[in-house]
């Protein structure tokens, strides 16, 4: 949720959505504390400050790749380039409220259907927040008619 002044409310979609689903299934497909599985996290040198060597799982060991190679987005963009191979857009959810107003335009025009159900979503959670300060999922119902 966004909350009243704009800023993202709590959210913990990384370590629900992320960490715990990649654990579960690392656990599952027999990594354990004797034998753990190698987790790679794809951040590249120019978000180096997003590489907390956060606490890795007993089931897990943690590495990262791109610092190790040194790479930077960019150097990443031009592999798969050189590789003959489409860019693929960064990954978040549909409702995400980190997008950009320019990513939910972007949503509005080329993604009708999508956009349609993060619209959807935003008035459900309205809906159930009566009583309370008005918030905001993902500004999409604020947006200008396309």
């Amino acid at each position: 949720m966004r909350m009243s002044n704009g800023a993202p409310g709590r959210r913990s979609c990384t370590a629900d959505f992320k960490i715990k689903v990649v654990g579960r299934w690392l656990r599952e497909h027999g990594a354990t504390k004797e034998a753990p599985a190698q987790v790679a996290i794809g951040i590249s040198v120019d978000e180096i400050h997003r590489a907390n060597r956060r606490r890795s799982e007993p089931h897990e060991e943690i590495v990262y790749p791109l610092l190790d190679l040194g790479l930077r987005r960019t150097d990443c963009l031009d592999i798969i380039e050189r590789a003959g191979l489409a860019i693929p857009p960064k990954s978040a959810c549909f409702f995400c409220p980190f997008r950009t107003l320019q990513q939910w335009q972007e949503m509005r025009r080329s993604e009708p259907e999508l956009f349609a159900k993060a619209s959807a979503l935003e008035a459900t959670l309205i809906a159930q927040r009566v009583g309370l300060d008005p918030e905001s999922w993902t500004r999409a119902m604020r947006l200008e008619p396309a």
